[in-house]
C-alpha cells in the first residue's frame, strides 16, 4: 500500500480488546503520526504514537523512543461480525494496513468470579497483566489500582471483571472487598528478586526524565531511596553489609523480605518467624501462586481457570536499563543479603511445594 512507503511499522499485538505497537515517519522520525482505527468503513477510534518505546531506542531503531501506540476497541467491537480492520496514518487516503476481522482472536473468558491479582514487582507481574488485558475487555480490566482514590476505585469495583495493584495484602483489604474476588498471584526466587528489585529502584532517579512519557511520577520518598542506592558500590561487599545493617523504619518496607510482606494482613517492622507462618497461612486465601521461574505452567493454569486457549507468549517486563550489580550466585555476597532474604526463601519453598508440587 503507497502509505506503507512513507511509515515504518509494527503491530505488537492485535485481538478483539486493543491493538499495540509502533510506527514513525520514515524522513521525519520525531513527528508525531495521527492514526485512524477503522472497521467495514467506520472509524472505531483514534490515537497517536506518542508512547515510548525503550526497546526501539536499545535497537538503535528510534532516537527517542517516542513512537508507540496503544489503543483499547470500544467495549462493543466484535471481530466475529465484521469484515475488515484497517489503520490510516495521518491524512492518508489508502490505508497502511487491512486486516481480516477473522484473523482476529478474541478470547471470551468465563468467571465464577473476578479476578484480583496481587502484583509484587519485578515478578513477571507485567507480563501476566498483558495477557489479561487481551482476555478482558477494557471497561472490565484495571490495572495500577495504588494509583487510584479510593472514590475513583470504588465508582469502578462493580463492573470490574479484573483487577490489578502494586498493594500487600493488608492495604488491598482496606480498599476491596476480596470476598468478591479470586486471589492470585506470582512470586521469583527471593535473590534474583531483589537483585531485579535493587536495580529498578536504583534506575529511578535517572529514570525521572522520563516520568511524563509513563503518565506517572515517584514520590520524592522513592527517589531518595534511589540516591542512596546510587552511592553504594555494589560490588564491595562491606559496603552492601552497611546498607543491609543500616536498612530502618520506611526503608524496611523495600527491601526487607518484601515478597513474604506483600502476604501479610498487617504492616510489620520487621520480618521474622511469626510473620513467615503467617505469610504461609495466608497463601491458602489465593487459588493460585505462581513462580516466575515456571511462568508458563502458571500462565496456562490461569487460561484454564478462566476457559480460554493459552497461547504462546513472549515474557516482557516494564524494567528500564539493567546492569548487573552483583552476581546472584556468588555465595560472599549470598551470605551479606542473606538477611534481607531468609524469610522469602521459605515462603518461596513453600508455595512450590503446596501450589506446584508436580514441580518438584
Amino acid at each position: 500500500m503507497i502509505a506503507a512507503k512513507f511509515y515504518r511499522y509494527s503491530i505488537d499485538r492485535l485481538n478483539g480488546r486493543f491493538i499495540s505497537g509502533w510506527c514513525y515517519p520514515r524522513f521525519s522520525k520525531s513527528r508525531p503520526v495521527y492514526i485512524a482505527a477503522m472497521v467495514d468503513g467506520t472509524l472505531i477510534g483514534r490515537f497517536t504514537n506518542d508512547g515510548y518505546r525503550p526497546d526501539l531506542v536499545e535497537q538503535h531503531l528510534h532516537p527517542s523512543g517516542i513512537c508507540g501506540f496503544d489503543f483499547s476497541f470500544p467495549a462493543d467491537f466484535t471481530p466475529d461480525s465484521c469484515q475488515w480492520f484497517e489503520l490510516y496514518f495521518d491524512s492518508f487516503k489508502t490505508p497502511v494496513t487491512r486486516i481480516g476481522c477473522s484473523e482476529i482472536e478474541l478470547l471470551k473468558p468465563s468467571l465464577t468470579a473476578p479476578i484480583c491479582f496481587m502484583h509484587i514487582p519485578k515478578t513477571a507481574g507485567t507480563s501476566f497483566n498483558a495477557l489479561a488485558r487481551s482476555c478482558f475487555s477494557g471497561d472490565r480490566f484495571l490495572t495500577h489500582i495504588e494509583r487510584l482514590s479510593e472514590q475513583e476505585l470504588q465508582r469502578v469495583l462493580e463492573r470490574v471483571h479484573y483487577l490489578a495493584g502494586h498493594l500487600p495484602l493488608h492495604e488491598l483489604e482496606k480498599v476491596v472487598d476480596l470476598s468478591g474476588f479470586e486471589l492470585i498471584s506470582i512470586i521469583r526466587e527471593p535473590y534474583s528478586h531483589l537483585h531485579s528489585h535493587l536495580n529498578y529502584v536504583k534506575g529511578v532517579r535517572p529514570g525521572s526524565k522520563l516520568e511524563s512519557y509513563y503518565g506517572f511520577h515517584h514520590n520524592e520518598t522513592i527517589k531518595s531511596l534511589s540516591d542512596s542506592l546510587n552511592r553504594i558500590d555494589f560490588s564491595n561487599p562491606e559496603e552492601i553489609h552497611g546498607f543491609v545493617t543500616g536498612l530502618h523504619d520506611y526503608q524496611l518496607d523495600f527491601f526487607d523480605n518484601i515478597q513474604t510482606r506483600y502476604f501479610l494482613d498487617y504492616r510489620p517492622d520487621r520480618v521474622g518467624e511469626e510473620e513467615l507462618r503467617r505469610a504461609c497461612s495466608n497463601t491458602s486465601r489465593f487459588i493460585s501462586v505462581g513462580l516466575t521461574e515456571t511462568y508458563e505452567c502458571f500462565k496456562d493454569s490461569f487460561c484454564e481457570l478462566i476457559g480460554v486457549s493459552s497461547a504462546e507468549q513472549k515474557l516482557q517486563s516494564n524494567k528500564s536499563d539493567y546492569y548487573q550489580l552483583f552476581d546472584v550466585a556468588d555465595q560472599h555476597i549470598r551470605e551479606v543479603l542473606a538477611p534481607l532474604v531468609q524469610f522469602d526463601l521459605h515462603l518461596y519453598d513453600y508455595v512450590s511445594t503446596q501450589f506446584w508440587p508436580e514441580l518438584k
